[in-house]
């Protein structure tokens, strides 16, 4: 369970690189891991129709001064028509959306983090908020799971990763200036419902656990960006996919099924024209066997790449 937690929570870290706690808090210098340059894998399906479709793996928090701009992929975008990211990024700025996290980010009048907490659960959340230089009562009004998310995110930015440095800003910048025509394939509220709909017993492990590891394991994010670094998908899916089981209502909403709707997507719509597609999403989501090209392979499409 500790594992699988883990990586759930190092998931949210990585997949909603802003909060309203932590995200103003000053980093120190960044640890910066061995693999400065960077070669993560890269997918490419010829469509029988003509035109093309990249996929291409996101880490969402990158340490500054990372190179991971590979030929392959400056090609693809070259000739994207289309590069298609998980959400609009400007969507998580939008005030509706914020006055929505807003609404739901918070426990209801009277209740505390504390209340919901055991006192050895607590201990455990506090080690967490002080390893990132945070009071607990910061925590205090913030519903579980975006407790958990604020101390992921607090951490890695603690660690010196940045999300101004991951790959979808920086990209989504890049095709902006370009006149790239931009789609996705989610909204940002449909990624927070995945955690506001948690039941409250996984909601609670998601934070208790996800903090415990945080202090058992605080390399686990420089492994994970190392591992994309070199592009070891089979490393990526064991420190994000791998033995979710036991919290599958979690781990089947935050990959199984948003994988499954994006392959729907790319097969009906992005397969049945002639325009060149570059695809950036998280990294786990292509790694492992349940991957958007392991599935798109499965329908009889061929993906080349690892």
């Amino acid at each position: 369970m500790l594992k699988n937690v883990k990586r759930l929570a190092a998931a949210a870290a990585i997949a909603f690189a802003a909060g309203p706690a932590f995200a103003e808090a000053p980093a120190p210098a960044p640890a910066v891991p061995e693999a400065k340059v960077a070669n993560p894998a890269i997918w490419t399906i010829t469509k029988p129709g003509g035109g093309t479709i990249t996929l291409f793996g996101s880490v969402h928090l990158l340490p500054p001064g990372m190179e991971w701009r590979t030929p392959a992929l400056n090609e693809a975008f070259a000739k994207a028509d289309v590069v298609t990211f998980e959400m609009p990024l400007s969507d998580a700025e939008s005030p509706e959306f914020m006055s929505y996290v807003q609404q739901h980010m918070m426990n209801p009048p009277g209740v505390t983090l504390s209340t919901l907490l055991t006192a050895e659960e607590k201990t455990k959340v506090e080690a967490a908020a002080a390893a990132v230089g945070a009071p607990f009562g910061m925590l205090e009004p913030f519903r579980p799971w975006m407790a958990a998310i604020q101390l992921s995110l607090g951490f890695v930015l603690k660690q010196g990763f940045d999300p101004n440095s991951g790959v979808d800003k920086v990209m989504n910048a890049e095709a902006t200036a370009a006149g790239k025509t931009l789609d996705a394939f989610e909204t940002a509220k449909e990624q927070m419902d995945i955690f506001v709909t948690l039941p409250p017993d996984q909601e609670k492990a998601f934070l208790v656990i996800g903090a415990a590891e945080m202090m058992n394991n605080p390399e686990m994010l420089t492994d994970l960006v190392d591992s994309w670094a070199k592009g070891d998908t089979a490393t990526i899916d064991n420190v994000m996919n791998a033995g979710i089981e036991s919290m599958p209502e979690l781990g089947k909403k935050l990959l199984d099924d948003r994988n499954a709707r994006w392959v729907d997507k790319i097969t009906s719509v992005y397969m049945n024209d002639t325009k060149n597609y570059l695809v950036i999403v998280g990294a786990a989501h292509l790694a492992g066997d349940k991957s958007v090209q392991a599935m798109l392979r499965a329908k009889g499409i061929e993906v080349a790449g690892p």
